[in-house]
């Protein structure tokens, strides 16, 4: 099943004057411009710094890494993106310019979205979580053995808190701590909770026409099929909290205005290709949407407190949003509270949703900076200074 998306929507621009060669011209112009500034402007200069793009050979296929840093001594930082199929290479460049100082900052393209797109084959192979656990698994190995490091940090945002979690469980040898970001905790109350918050907006704010679709798609996710519950209606229960409260993808931006500024910042993205932009729009949908919705069947079982446990031998930040009821703030609060870790904090973003990297970036930086950052150095004895 690919995606029907309009054009302009998929660049994240205006509606252009016409679709003209000579409007097609200019527009590829523009963007090879604004490519060549952002390369400029972002370049790692350092002689001790480190920029690479490359492929590399995970699970038996292609997928894309982008590793940057000031310096090769400083620890490494895994980014896991959300989703699932929510890849952000090519997004992160300005968020993540001041981890640089720090880190070498790594983002992976997860199988089939972004670079690491393939055509989905959803009848003989499906993608599953495993298959996910393992990637990441192979990620991480492939990190320590390609930049020298027994140890890294990993940050899981979103779906990516989940495979960090198994990682923090699996391979506690592996990190020097976790830093989940919206954390998940279980899909199927996290639906429910979504659901609950969206009425009960609705209600005080005499939102008829939501509250007849609400009453419509009750119980939500439905019990009997809640992974086409979910498929369905996912997006509209997001959209509306984020018009109507500001509690699901940012605070202060409505959900198309997001997506729109992800547009247009993979458009004119020197790390992605046309081929990149023509699957992101032209290709499958990502397969948590897509019927027959085999993985999304998969992905409303995560309950991250049965399967992992709530007994870790890392230490474990979240890093949460007070408005975040994507993935609700409640949830993740209340598994924090049951968990136990050689070090544990719950640090929460008073004006963020969903992204706090990008709502409270100063924030968030000093927070990584000042309290996760140190367990790297308590470990190797030596300070990070950057460059």
């Amino acid at each position: 099943m690919t995606k029907n998306i309009d054009l302009s929507t998929a660049l994240g621009i205006p509606p252009l004057p016409s679709h003209s060669s000579e409007s097609i011209s200019a527009l590829l112009w523009a963007r090879e411009v604004l490519q060549q500034h952002l390369t400029t402007t972002y370049a790692v200069k350092d002689p001790k710094g480190i920029e690479e793009l490359k492929s590399v050979k995970i699970g038996g296929i292609d997928q894309w890494l982008h590793i940057r840093g000031r310096n090769r001594n400083n620890p490494v930082l895994l980014y896991l993106h959300g989703g699932q199929g929510s890849p952000v290479i090519g997004l992160m460049d300005a968020i993540q310019r001041p981890w640089e100082d720090y880190f070498t900052v790594v983002q992976w393209d997860q199988r089939q979205t972004g670079k690491s797109y393939y055509p989905a084959d959803d009848s003989n192979t499906h993608l599953t979580v495993q298959q996910f656990i393992e990637d990441t698994e192979e990620v991480i190995q492939t990190l320590r053995n390609y930049l020298e490091k027994d140890k890294l940090f990993v940050l899981g945002h979103s779906w990516g808190s989940v495979l960090g979690m198994h990682m923090v469980k699996r391979h506690p040898d592996w990190l020097y701590a976790y830093i989940g970001v919206g954390q998940i905790v279980n899909w199927m109350d996290n639906e429910r909770v979504l659901y609950e918050r969206l009425l009960g907006h609705a209600k005080e704010q005499k939102e008829d026409q939501v509250i007849t679709e609400l009453e419509s798609i009750a119980p939500y996710p439905d019990p009997d099929c809640p992974e086409k519950s979910f498929a369905e209606n996912c997006v509209f229960v997001r959209r509306e909290l984020c018009r109507l409260a500001g509690e699901s993808l940012m605070r202060h931006l409505l959900w198309d205005d997001v997506f729109n500024i992800s547009n247009l910042n993979r458009a004119i993205s020197p790390h992605l290709t046309l081929t990149d932009l023509s699957n992101a729009v032209l290709g499958d949908e990502t397969a948590l949407l897509r019927a027959p919705y085999a993985f999304t069947k998969e992905f409303m079982e995560i309950d991250l407190p049965n399967q992992v446990g709530s007994s870790f031998k890392v230490p474990i930040f979240f890093f949460s949003g007070n408005h975040d009821w994507l993935t609700p703030v409640s949830l993740s609060d209340h598994w924090f509270s049951e968990i136990s870790a050689p070090y544990k904090e719950l640090i929460h973003f008073e004006e963020s949703c969903h992204a706090a990297m990008n709502e409270e970036p100063g924030k968030f930086l000093i927070a990584l900076v000042n309290k996760v950052l140190p367990y790297a150095q308590a470990e190797t004895g030596r300070e990070v200074y950057g460059t």
